[in-house]
C-alpha cells in the first residue's frame, strides 16, 4: 500500500520595520540574527524600502506612509498596517514579531506542538513584577501585539481582518471602548478584535501561556554568562534566568555593545 504523504508546512519569523528618527531596520537585522540562531527559522522583513542585507530569507516592500506619535513625547514611530501580516506572510505557520522582542531561547516553538489558529502575548511583567493594564473602561483583558503566533486559517484571518477594520475606524473603537485616544496602538486593536472575535467572552483564552519580560528603563549593557542573563541599567543592575525580552530602550539596541551582545550569541 502506498503511503500517504503529509505536507510539511512552512514556518517562519515575520518582523516589521519603518525607519524614523530610529533606525528600526538595523535593529529588524540584529533581531533577525538572534531568530535564526535560536529558532532555526527564515525570517520576512516587512519594509518601505530598499534592503541590501542577504541576513533577511526575504523582503516585502509596502508603502507605509501614516506616522504616530508617542503621547506627550515628539519621538515619531510608524507601526500601523500590521494587520496585513496574515497576507504578507510566506509561511503556513507565522510568529509575528516586534523586532525589539529579542529571541534568546526556543521556548516559541513548542507552541506550534498546540492546537490554535492564533494566540497572543497575554502576560507582561518587569524586572520590578506583573505590568498590569486593563485596557480602557471596559477593562479589558489586555493582549500585547509584541507577539502574535498565526496560521493561515478562517479563524485567523478573521482576526486580522478585524484588526484592520478597527485601524480605519480607530476614533470609534476608542470611544465605544473608553480608551485614551491618542496614536493607533497594536495592542489596543488586538485587544479588541481578539474580544469580538471571542464573542466578547473574555474567559475564552488564545494567549500565550508564559509571561513576557519587559525591560523597561535604559540600558547600560548586557551580558549571557553559563546561561544568565546579565542587565546593568542607570542605577541597578539583575541577573535573571536566560530567556526571551522585550526591549524598550530602542537606542541601546543600535549600540555597539548590543552588536557585541548577539554576536557572541550567535557564535556559540
Amino acid at each position: 500500500m502506498k503511503k500517504s504523504v503529509v505536507p510539511v508546512k512552512s514556518k517562519g519569523v515575520l518582523l516589521f520595520a519603518f525607519n524614523t528618527d530610529i533606525d528600526y531596520v538595523k535593529i529588524a537585522e540584529r533581531s533577525a540574527r538572534l531568530i535564526q540562531h535560536n529558532l532555526k527559522l527564515p525570517v520576512t522583513l516587512v519594509t518601505d524600502q530598499t534592503v541590501n542585507n542577504d541576513i533577511f530569507d526575504s523582503v516585502v516592500v509596502v508603502d507605509h506612509l501614516i506616522k504616530n506619535n508617542r503621547p506627550g513625547k515628539s519621538t515619531v514611530w510608524r507601526n500601523v498596517d500590521r494587520y496585513r501580516a496574515y497576507e504578507l506572510s510566506p509561511y503556513d505557520e507565522t510568529i509575528l514579531m516586534d523586532s525589539d522582542y529579542l529571541i534568546l531561547d526556543n521556548s516559541l516553538l513548542k507552541l506550534f506542538e498546540q492546537n490554535f489558529d492564533y494566540r497572543i502575548m497575554t502576560y507582561n511583567q518587569t524586572i520590578d513584577g506583573p505590568w498590569i493594564e486593563p485596557m480602557g473602561f471596559a477593562g479589558l483583558n489586555y493582549q500585547w501585539a509584541t507577539v502574535v503566533l498565526f496560521r493561515k486559517t478562517p479563524v485567523a484571518q478573521m482576526l486580522f481582518n478585524l484588526v484592520g477594520r478597527i485601524q480605519r475606524n480607530y476614533n470609534y473603537y476608542t470611544k465605544l471602548y473608553h480608551t485614551r485616544v491618542d496614536s493607533f496602538r497594536n495592542d489596543y486593536a488586538f485587544t479588541i478584535a481578539n474580544n469580538m472575535l471571542n464573542g466578547y467572552d473574555q474567559g475564552l483564552d488564545q494567549g500565550i501561556p508564559w509571561p513576557m519580560l519587559t525591560l523597561d528603563r535604559t540600558i547600560g549593557s548586557m551580558a549571557i554568562k553559563n546561561n544568565m542573563l546579565q542587565i546593568k541599567e542607570q542605577n541597578r543592575a539583575h541577573v535573571i534566568p536566560k530567556q526571551n525580552i522585550h526591549v524598550m530602550d530602542k537606542d541601546y539596541l543600535l549600540t555597539d555593545d548590543f552588536l557585541e551582545f548577539v554576536e557572541t550569541i550567535c557564535t556559540e
